[in-house]
């Protein structure tokens, strides 16, 4: 993801009211009788054409005993919740 920490800390507050995940501890979430890990790891910035610079972090979704459904819609709601206005 293009996201730095702060406003990936932002946007998780819109998805969950649990601590946002750090590096090196996941989240931990209760998702349909299983549960759903979200990894937070920030990686360097991009710079792109000398002028904008992208933050970056890799974020990765782990579940154990969370059927298709379940998983579809934590997935879902965490897309809504970080999505940002554009043009």
């Amino acid at each position: 993801m293009s996201v730095s920490r702060a406003e990936f800390e932002a946007s998780w507050r819109a998805f969950d009211t649990s601590p946002a995940p750090v590096s090196g501890r996941p989240a931990r979430l209760d998702v349909g009788g299983g549960v759903a890990e979200i990894a937070f790891e920030p990686r360097t910035g991009v710079r792109l054409g000398g002028l904008l610079e992208l933050p970056r972090a890799v974020v990765t979704f782990s579940f154990d005993g969370v059927d298709r459904a379940a998983r579809e819609a934590l997935v879902a709601r965490f897309d809504r919740a970080f999505q940002r206005g554009g043009g």
